[in-house]
Parts: C-alpha cells; sequence; structure tokens
C-alpha cells in the first residue's frame, strides 16, 4: 500500500483513510487457521510427564483463583519438554497447582506435571476436544524464572483483591452479578443463569466489551467534560488504563480498548474517527503482539460482532426503510439492526462451534442491553461505595448507601435470573450440527431473509426442490460416544419417536453443551418423547439435567428408589409431573419398540448399582438388554427372579454393564441371555481400566462381538422390521468414523 502526498504525510489521516480491511482479513485468516492448526494436532503424550515454562497473568480472572483441591490459572506457554525434547504443544492452558496458600506472584515459571484434555466424542458430529490443562501436584515442583510484576502491578493486583473481597463476602444475587459484569469474572454466576443467557444468545452480557468501555468513557466524559483540552483526553486514556489492569487482557476488552484510544487519539488530533479502521487496527495489533489469540472462541465472536456492527447494520436499516430516508431512525430500528447484524456476522463461528440457533435473541437483547448497562454503572457505584465505607470516617455515609444500593442490585437481577426458567423448546433455542460451510450459507439465508422477504423466500424454495425426500428408515439403536458414561439412543424410525437412555454427563460443567445437543442435533433429533434413567450417578444422570434446559422431555422412567435424592431427584424436580416411576413387571409400547422393565424388584428400599434400571426392548422379532450399571449381585438377582417366573432374558443385544466392569457381566448371565453382539460404552484412557480385560474375554469365548466406543466411537443398529425370533441375520452394524456392514 503506497501513500502519496503533495507535501508531509499526516499519519493520522493516511490511518484513518488507510483501507486496512483486506488486510486486517488476511492477517486473521493466517493466523487463525495457523492457531488452529497448532491446537488441533499437538505431540503431548498425557500418560508422561512434562516440563513446561508458562507466563502467569497477574491481574484479571485469568490470574491465580481459588479451585477445587488448589489454585488455577490461565498460563502462556513459552516452553514445553517432554521426553527429553521440546514438542509442539498448545499456546494457552489451564494451569493447576495443588496446596492451600496462594501462589507466588512471580511472572515466569517452571513447572513439572501432567497434561490431560476432554478427549473429542466421535459421534456424528465430532465435538471439539476440551482445553487443554496440566496439573502440578505440589509447588516442590515449581521453580521461579524471574519476571516478578513490578510495583504498579502488585499494587494493581492488591487493589483488585481489596475490591474483590468486600463482593466474595455479600450475599444475595446482585453481588455475584456485580463481580461477572465489573470484574469479568463470571465463575461464579449459578449455572443455571449461565444456561439461560446462552439460551437466550445473551451470553455476551457477561463479557467485558464495549459496553464497558463506552460505559465508563461517557460517565467520565459527563462529570469531567468541561476540562481544558487535553487535559480530558489524558484522564480518559488513564481510566481506561486503570480499568483494564483490573479485569486484566482479555480479547473482547482488547479489541474495545484499542478501538476507543484510537477514537480518542483521532479527537484529540481533530482528524475524523473511522470506526471500521479503528476495529481492523485493533485486530492487527493484537494478533501481531499474540498470534495465540487468533483461537480464542472470545476474541473471533468480538471481533466479528462488532465487524457486523458496523458493516451490516447501515446495510439492514438502508432495507428497511425501502431507500434513502433524511429523517433519523428510531431507536428501536437502529438496536434491531444492530442485534441481527451481529447474529448474523457471528452465525459461521456460534452454529460450527457453539451449536446453538437463538431466535430470540434480538428482541431479548433491546431490553436486556439497557438494563445490563444500568446494572453496570450500578455495579461500579456499588463497588466505589463498598470501598468507601472500608474508610472509618465514611462508613456511617458509605455503608447505609451501599446496602441500599446492594438492594437494587438484588432486584435488578431477577430478570438475568429469570432466563433459568424459560421452557425448553426450539423457539427459545434450537441445536444444530453444520460444517462450516452450511453454517456461512445459513448466515447468508437469513440476511438475506431479513433485507428481502421475496428474495429469501426464493433461495428457500430452490434449497426444497433439490433437496430429495429421505426414505423411511428402520427402527435402530445408536450407543453414544459419551466418553465415561453412557447414553443410548432408540428409535422407530428417523421421524418416529426418540426414546434417550441416559445422558452422560460430568460432575462439573454442563455436558449437553459440551457435547451431547450437538449429537443428538446431527441424529435429527430436537426433542425427547421418553428419557429412561437406569440410576442417578452423574455419567448417567447429569446429561439428562443438562439436556432437560435445551429440549422439551415429554416423559421420565425412572426407579423409584433413584429420584429420592441426588441427580435423580434434581432430574425429577425439573421434569415435575411428567415422571413414571417404574420397577420389575412394567411394560409398554414407544413407538415399534416394546420396553419391558425387569429390575429392580417393586418396592426396593436401597439404590446403588444392584438397583440399576433394567429394561428389554424388542422390536421386530429382534432383542435388546440394556442393564445400566447393573453389578454381579444385581444379576444373580435378576436371573433368580426370571428363572422363579419362567421368563427369557435371550437378546440379540446386550448393553454391557457398568461400562465393562469386573464386577458385572458373569457367566450365568450370559448364559442366560446369550447375546450376538455385546455393546460397551466407555472412555477412552479412563482410569478405571473400563472395560475390564476379563470380561472381554468372558465375552470372546463364547463367540460374542464386542463393540466399544473407546475403540469405535458412536455404535449404530439397524433392525429389520419383518424379523422373527429365529437366530438368522436380523441385524446391520455400523461404527464411527467409515459405515461398515456388521
Amino acid at each position: 500500500m503506497v501513500l502519496v502526498a503533495a507535501g508531509p504525510v499526516d499519519w493520522t489521516t493516511a490511518l484513518c483513510r488507510a483501507p486496512l480491511l483486506p488486510l486486517a482479513a488476511a492477517m486473521a485468516a493466517i493466523l487463525i487457521a495457523g492457531g488452529f492448526g497448532s491446537s488441533r494436532l499437538p505431540t503431548l503424550d498425557p500418560e508422561r510427564p512434562a516440563t513446561v515454562e508458562v507466563a502467569v497473568p497477574a491481574l484479571g480472572a485469568a490470574a491465580w483463583e481459588r479451585a477445587d483441591h488448589g489454585w488455577t490459572a490461565r498460563a502462556r506457554v513459552r516452553v514445553i519438554e517432554q521426553s527429553g525434547r521440546r514438542v509442539a504443544g498448545p499456546g494457552r492452558i489451564w494451569l493447576r497447582l495443588g496446596g492451600e496458600g496462594r501462589p507466588p506472584p512471580e511472572t515466569w515459571l517452571r513447572v513439572r506435571g501432567y497434561f490431560s484434555r476432554r478427549p473429542a466424542y466421535r459421534n456424528l458430529h465430532v465435538s471439539r476436544p476440551g482445553e487443554w490443562g496440566f496439573r502440578v501436584k505440589s509447588r516442590g515442583l515449581m521453580a521461579a524464572l524471574g519476571g516478578t510484576p513490578g510495583r504498579g502491578l502488585r499494587l494493581m493486583a492488591g487493589l483488585r483483591q481489596w475490591l474483590l473481597r468486600p463482593l466474595d463476602e455479600a450475599e444475595g444475587p446482585g453481588a455475584l452479578l456485580a463481580r461477572a459484569l465489573v470484574f469479568g469474572d463470571a465463575r461464579r454466576v449459578p449455572p443455571e443463569w449461565r444456561t439461560g443467557l446462552r439460551r437466550a444468545g445473551l451470553s455476551h452480557l457477561l463479557a467485558v466489551s464495549g459496553l464497558h468501555v463506552g460505559l465508563l468513557l461517557g460517565g467520565f466524559w459527563w462529570i469531567f467534560g468541561a476540562l481544558a483540552g487535553r487535559f480530558a483526553w489524558v484522564g480518559a486514556v488513564s481510566v481506561l488504563l486503570l480499568y483494564g489492569c483490573l479485569v486484566g487482557p482479555r480479547p473482547s476488552f482488547l479489541r474495545a480498548a484499542v478501538m476507543a484510544l484510537l477514537v480518542i487519539l483521532s479527537m484529540a488530533l481533530e482528524r475524523p474517527p473511522q470506526a471500521l479502521n479503528s476495529l481492523c487496527a485493533a485486530l492487527i495489533l493484537i494478533l501481531a503482539l499474540d498470534p495465540d489469540a487468533g483461537g480464542d472462541l472470545g476474541f473471533r465472536l468480538s471481533f466479528l460482532a462488532t465487524a457486523g456492527i458496523l458493516i451490516l447494520a447501515p446495510r439492514l436499516l438502508k432495507r428497511w426503510r425501502g431507500g434513502p430516508d433524511t429523517r433519523p431512525p428510531k431507536p428501536v430500528a437502529v438496536a434491531l439492526a444492530a442485534t441481527f447484524a451481529a447474529q448474523l456476522a457471528t452465525l459461521p463461528i456460534t452454529a460450527v462451534e457453539i451449536g446453538l440457533l437463538t431466535p430470540l435473541s434480538p428482541l431479548l437483547n433491546l431490553a436486556f442491553v439497557p438494563l445490563t448497562a444500568l446494572v453496570l454503572g450500578l455495579s461500579l457505584f456499588w463497588v466505589g461505595l463498598v470501598a468507601l465505607a472500608s474508610a472509618p470516617l465514611l462508613s456511617a455515609v458509605a455503608g447505609p448507601c451501599a446496602r441500599a444500593v446492594q438492594t437494587i442490585l438484588d432486584l435488578l437481577s431477577l430478570p438475568f435470573a429469570s432466563l433459568a426458567h424459560l421452557p425448553a423448546g426450539s423457539w427459545v433455542a434450537t441445536p444444530v450440527s453444520v460444517d462450516g460451510t452450511a453454517a456461512l450459507a445459513l448466515a447468508i439465508w437469513l440476511g438475506l431473509l431479513v433485507s428481502g422477504f421475496r428474495r429469501a423466500l426464493w433461495g428457500l424454495a430452490l434449497v426444497l426442490v433439490c433437496t430429495p425426500a429421505l426414505p423411511e428408515q428402520e427402527p435402530s439403536l445408536a450407543m453414544l460416544d459419551v466418553g465415561q458414561g453412557e447414553a443410548l439412543l432408540l428409535r422407530s424410525s428417523d421421524s418416529g419417536p426418540v426414546i434417550l437412555v441416559d445422558g452422560g454427563g460430568f460432575r462439573r460443567g454442563n455436558f449437553a453443551e459440551a457435547a451431547l445437543l450437538q449429537a443428538l442435533a446431527a441424529e435429527g433429533v430436537h426433542h425427547i418423547d421418553l428419557a429412561i434413567l437406569s440410576h442417578g450417578d452423574s455419567d448417567h444422570c447429569q446429561g439428562l439435567v443438562d439436556l432437560s434446559r435445551y429440549l422439551r422431555v415429554e416423559r421420565l422412567w425412572a426407579a423409584p428408589v433413584e429420584v429420592r435424592d441426588g441427580c435423580g431427584r434434581a432430574l425429577a424436580d425439573r421434569l415435575r409431573g411428567r415422571v413414571r416411576r417404574v420397577e420389575r413387571g412394567f411394560a409398554h409400547r414407544v413407538g415399534a419398540w416394546n420396553l419391558d422393565v425387569l429390575h429392580p424388584a417393586p418396592r426396593r428400599a436401597d439404590g446403588g448399582n444392584s438397583a440399576s434400571l433394567v429394561v428389554r426392548g424388542c422390536v421386530g422379532g429382534s432383542c435388546v438388554l440394556l442393564t445400566g450399571d447393573l453389578d454381579i449381585a444385581g444379576e444373580r438377582e435378576l436371573l433368580a427372579r426370571t428363572r422363579r417366573e419362567g421368563a427369557s432374558l435371550r437378546s440379540d443385544v446386550l448393553k454391557v454393564g457398568h461400562h465393562g466392569s469386573r464386577t458385572s457381566t458373569g457367566s450365568a448371565l450370559l448364559a442366560s441371555v446369550e447375546p450376538r453382539l455385546a455393546l460397551v460404552s466407555a472412555g477412552r484412557r479412563n482410569p478405571y481400566g473400563h472395560p475390564s480385560p476379563e470380561v472381554v474375554a468372558r465375552l470372546e469365548r463364547q463367540g460374542v462381538r464386542v463393540l466399544r466406543t473407546d475403540l469405535h466411537g458412536r455404535i449404530e443398529i439397524r433392525f429389520r422390521r419383518d424379523g422373527s425370533g429365529g437366530r438368522r441375520p436380523l441385524l446391520r452394524v455400523a461404527v464411527w468414523p467409515r459405515r461398515r456392514p456388521g
């Protein structure tokens, strides 16, 4: 790019007029693609120790924070050594350190420990692996490399801790919301709130971004705007830098701060500010200083949303107004155009990586963005009052004022809490499973829809005409890959009732958001006709709890003992009025499936694995025995009762109990069931050694084919509708990633 001028070149004018958009887009594409490549294909071995040199930020939510059994920080990686040589790895990791006392404030550390990462779940939709973590067992495996934060950074870190301490001690939802909005630390916000914001398309409200920067600078200008000349500009920049030291270098704030600084510079030099060029300059600067930022989801969403508002929103507004109009647009129209533009610009990323469409988001943003601005302003005022109340001379006045403001914040937080109670359904949030190309096409079509209805109808009609009708499929069973958990999907046809047996789950975190929603969306599932809970352990139950916040679950079957407490009780409370407590002897037909509950016995009082719900499902002459986490004691009880009643357990497919543990799937059960195919749900490299080699050998000695999610990923079985009870081939088996006939 060459700039020609008759006289001396004014670099600020050149910056305002230079076409930075192509350069910024090209740089972002190259660095983001490079960042993905390095993070997807690391050469790390999680089973071997590694030595890592990391930089731990001294400020912000990425600095050391208290966690379960120690401390955690978001660290930037400089060097990784494993097995005596340097290896490639992620640019950032979650550093986990044991111990009680706060770690020292050194910036650069050399630590020794083990890498860990949640693997990708291999279903029709292959989820992204989790972020890399690095576990350091003791402080003796950590050494400082220098780079201790200077006095200024230590002072700011102490100020942050001093301001956060009253928020941690305060009770009520207003304090939690104030901590998240002011300091960008949403880890203490209740999970139900975060899920509600995500479903409503309002997660961005908790990110420190342009709203915070605009409110800070607007408030400063309103109070001190009368200052003469450049003193006001210097004060505005100082306030921005001070707030940046408190919240830390998070991507969305850096984007907004750099744009604001460039705009302030232009105005101070009496040059016309160019918002789009400021955005592009911020993108180029941040990626040049930190190329690994290109792989950060928040970084990409922040820049794309801002670009959409700057580029698409004026065009949408012009289209809606029917051409040039000299009258100023109405504020509601401007807000709607900005919201639609931001959603369209971020759709290719949100649809692929988050897997959720939020139809109500534009309307909800109209209400919640002003509300968030009000809550943020009051939160900043409250934090200041709390700080003043710590001084003895001011506590008599500032203390009551702080309590009054906190009461107002508690009331204003109620709308945020109410989002968690929005009913599950596609009209609130629609799970999708698409690739990048399909997401881009969807964004383009939606852009046509909001800008020109007739043009969008022609595009939709063309797609419907060119899409062939899918034939009605056979009844099927799909064992989903959910790691060290369990989830099975039974269907009569691709359009018939949906039965989900268990849903996997984490002890901490939202498993539906991590994997289950997009896995089910890829199967064409957007509601659950029947959910069956085998028992209340989190690896079976918690995923159903998470899923029930997104998808409509019409009915739940569970044993009475499993819904008395724990996760089963939480699930039953969420599905109040739709829970059926089932025991041995209960039978029901759902679509083409005949389902019989064989265990536990009626009025059983004790729980545990031996009380797992056992269901036998039959379709087209073939049967499947689903045993949950049933152990040997439960198997003996089941077999004894079956013999007394003269019933049969014979089934073509056996879902192996308790992930293939050696305490289940005894020889007596196998002799009674006589399966041809055994399915095992277990996580790759799980610490329990599931499935047990003894169980696998026992199955293979009886000629049973064993399929495992840790080796094969998703497993699918198709059943012929015209089958009989004979032993002729009735099944067709396919496993991930390539469908192989069985």
